[in-house]
């Protein structure tokens, strides 16, 4: 008899919006949202361990035409603490959250990030739970992006390595080339040019 492995199922998603792309487990329950901010939110099956993930993106055109050589600055002055801070407490509207970690050197898809690890508690009906976090929070050529993930602190190590899996799947196209230098042609091949000379017509130079 012989044994094969199960092979874990994904679904790809793409946001036709601002064209993000990402990829999670395809037993994961996709929710509805309502704000046109708010891109993605998915739960865990069964809603186990309060686990979710969302992605946030907010076209805010303040930094269009960023060279690649200033994209890192840009998104470290846009994403900063502050900045993820108030994701939590603003748009989730959780209170008393505590950021445990924060860095502004990080990556989102093709772009620069910060990403900041936060604990709060989640409010239910007849409880609080103690939650965990973490957030990566991107800055494209105008486009602010967030991509965060919670569960219940007590389960943090069980679903923290499925939160990491997802994000190296999140893409987002760049809108200009991430290298500093591009390709235009081999212009050391074009063979004889001119250039003025007195009252010659031009000498050649190869």
């Amino acid at each position: 008899m012989i044994s094969i492995p199960a092979q874990a199922e994904v679904f790809a998603w793409k946001d036709p919006q601002y064209n993000i792309a990402l990829t999670y487990p395809d037993d994961w329950m996709y929710q509805a949202t309502e704000k046109s901010y708010a891109r993605l939110h998915i739960v865990a099956p069964q809603g186990q361990d309060e686990a979710a993930c969302r992605v946030i993106a907010n076209n805010d055109n303040r930094f269009l035409y960023v060279p690649p050589q200033g994209q890192m600055q840009v998104s470290q002055f846009v994403q900063d603490e502050k900045s993820l801070q108030n994701l939590f407490e603003g748009y989730l509207q959780y209170a008393n959250v505590r950021l445990v970690r924060y860095n502004d050197i990080a990556a989102l898809g093709k772009g620069p990030a910060s990403l900041a690890v936060a604990q709060y508690y989640k409010v239910t009906k007849d409880r609080q739970i103690p939650m965990q976090s973490l957030v990566f929070g991107g800055y494209v050529q105008g486009l602010e992006t967030f991509f965060q993930c919670e569960a219940a602190a007590n389960a943090w190590d069980k679903w923290q390595p499925v939160f990491m899996n997802m994000v190296k799947t999140f893409d987002l196209p760049p809108k200009t080339s991430p290298l500093p230098n591009g390709y235009y042609r081999d212009f050391m091949a074009d063979g004889f040019v001119y250039f003025p000379a007195g009252r010659n017509k031009g000498v050649a130079r190869y």
